[in-house]
């Protein structure tokens, strides 16, 4: 009889614990006592940062990227990573994510890079990538569903810092 009372509560609590992911993934914190949209109420939940790993030969060294939420808006940081790579070089973009360009900071300082995200909805978003005010590149990425893989499509401008022209996708899976 015990078994048949906890089958409906342990399938609540999963349930629960997926509508927490989702929103986590989405950027979506829930606020305690936030039961607005007819889910189940809501747990004062800090989420853990997400890392990616592009899909290359990290062993060469790479780039690893970290999301985080803040506010409304997130924070990226990249870092060079390997064994033969510069550890101390660290990128970050604070951003709202409504498309206004804000800096890129390089070991925290000012770069001549601007960086405008929009996010679209929960699993797209549009960036704008200038140098010195100048266009250089948009890309457009998409979260999957189970928020496993960042694909990053990028169109560079045939003038551009980093040499890379054309469109290129590049894909990322969460560490």
């Amino acid at each position: 009889m015990e078994a048949e009372s906890a089958e409906p509560i342990e399938r609540w609590t999963a349930k629960r614990r997926v509508a927490l992911v989702i929103r986590i993934l989405k950027l979506e914190l829930p606020r305690q006592g936030d039961t607005s949209n007819g889910e189940l109420p809501a747990v004062d939940v800090v989420p853990d940062p997400r890392r990616f790993l592009p899909r290359t030969d990290v062993l060469s060294g790479g780039l690893m990227m970290t999301v985080e939420e803040v506010g409304t808006g997130c924070k990226l940081t990249y870092k060079v990573v390997g064994p033969d790579a510069p550890g101390s070089i660290v990128s970050t973009v604070l951003t709202p994510l409504d498309g206004k360009d804000v800096p890129l900071l390089v070991n925290g300082k000012p770069s001549s890079q601007t960086m405008g995200v929009k996010r679209i909805d929960c699993r797209h978003t549009v960036t704008v990538l200038r140098f010195q005010a100048k266009e250089t590149g948009i890309s457009n990425e998409e979260i999957s569903p189970d928020g496993k893989v960042l694909k990053v499509e990028n169109d560079y401008a045939t003038s551009n810092p980093n040499g890379l022209v054309g469109k290129q996708i590049q894909y990322w899976d969460k560490q």
